[in-house]
């Protein structure tokens, strides 16, 4: 283990950590843009810069190692004004509209020109990348509020392996771009949208958000991916019980803050005007039962036939012990009269590991049969 002090607090961390690491462990706040914690060290945005007892000049704390006896300034008159001058340079070619942009309350270069009192800039305004790009339903880009951090292309190449983006162009016109700047669907991008979470600005959003409320007005729900059996971490951004956006939940999860494409975009079911909400019983059926009085006959054309059916067209919703009743009866006549080989039973890739135990077990125990498959190959 090494010791050092940082703002006057001792500290030990193991060898190999850096300055930025070993403070943000220990809850001491370094203002960071270009850094992640899951990406390779960039150093690009200077926020980090921190003073060494002994050195000449402040050094970038994301790429400076932890030596035995170090004694760190996080926070300093100097150091507040050389952050000042950062920010005062991004926000020369980053608009300040603020009051109507999506990422209000969780936009990093809002939240540290706050901090430091910056309202304009002191340099002529001018912006170096103008493209808007929403070629695709996930996600848009919008490069006037690109700060080029590099967490998207690092990302990208470094966690997903997918290599879809990285900076082109040189000086104030480099912007962070597609294979001959083509659509997102003709690169190697997989849509996992790890990118999006990791932007620090408002240069990449996802769409289902846009124009949906402010990051405050947001209820975060914190749950289990239901998509498959991995069980990734997943937070629900809602406003009035609709869901706006998802993201992976930072913390020591299986997932961290990635997401496969499934799991961060493809929740619309759950406020899909199809969603079963109750269980249904095929009319005929509810007819003999005494659950409805309008005799109902199977049509010549069978339902699953149609084309986006409405369910209402041939079944009716009943309750829960209703419907449990129902199938354990049917189960006990069938056994009976067909043996068990006559079930056959479908699990999910969607359930748990440990659903989908229970669900062999009861095929396997209750009723008899090693009649099993799994639609993870489906």
């Amino acid at each position: 283990m090494i010791t050092l002090t940082i703002d006057g607090k001792p500290i030990s961390v193991p060898e190999g950590t850096t300055v930025i690491e070993a403070a943000h462990a220990n809850g001491i706040d370094v203002p960071h843009l270009c850094y992640h914690p899951e990406l390779s060290v960039s150093g690009g945005c200077r926020l980090c810069m921190v003073e060494v007892n002994d050195w000449p000049a402040p050094v970038a704390s994301c790429g400076l190692l932890c030596e035995e006896g170090m004694q760190i300034r996080t926070q300093s008159e100097p150091l507040f004004d050389l952050r000042r001058d950062v920010i005062d340079l991004f926000v020369a070619e980053h608009p300040l509209d603020c009051v109507t942009c999506d990422k209000a309350g969780s936009c990093q270069l809002q939240k540290y020109a706050y901090e430091h009192g910056v309202t304009e800039t002191s340099h002529e305004f001018e912006l170096g990348r103008t493209l808007y790009q929403d070629d695709n339903p996930f996600f848009i880009r919008d490069h006037q509020y690109c700060i080029l951090c590099g967490r998207c292309e690092r990302v990208c190449r470094e966690v997903i392996g997918a290599n879809a983006i990285e900076v082109v162009g040189r000086g104030f016109t480099s912007h962070v771009a597609t294979p001959f700047d083509g659509p997102m669907i003709d690169s190697s991008c997989v849509f996992c949208g790890t990118c999006v979470q990791v932007c620090p600005t408002a240069a990449l959003l996802p769409v289902a958000r846009l124009g949906k409320g402010r990051e405050w007005e947001l209820k975060r729900t914190k749950t289990t991916c239901g998509y498959c059996g991995v069980g990734c971490q997943i937070s629900y951004a809602q406003k009035k019980g609709e869901i706006l956006y998802a993201e992976g939940a930072p913390g020591p999860s299986v997932n961290g803050e990635t997401l496969c494409t499934k799991g961060r975009f493809g929740w619309d079911f759950a406020s899909h005007k199809d969603r079963l909400t109750s269980p249904m019983l095929r009319r005929d059926l509810a007819y003999e039962m005494g659950l409805t009085d309008e005799p109902w006959e199977l049509p010549e054309k069978s339902p699953l036939a149609v084309r986006k059916p409405d369910v209402s067209d041939n079944f009716v919703p009943i309750d829960w012990d209703t419907a449990l009743n129902l199938v354990g009866q049917k189960f006990a006549e069938t056994a009976k009269e067909h043996g068990p080989d006559a079930f056959m039973g479908l699990s999910s890739a969607r359930c748990t590991n440990e659903d989908n135990y229970i669900f062999q077990k009861f095929m396997r125990a209750a009723l008899g049969t090693n009649n099993l498959d799994h639609c993870a190959r489906l």
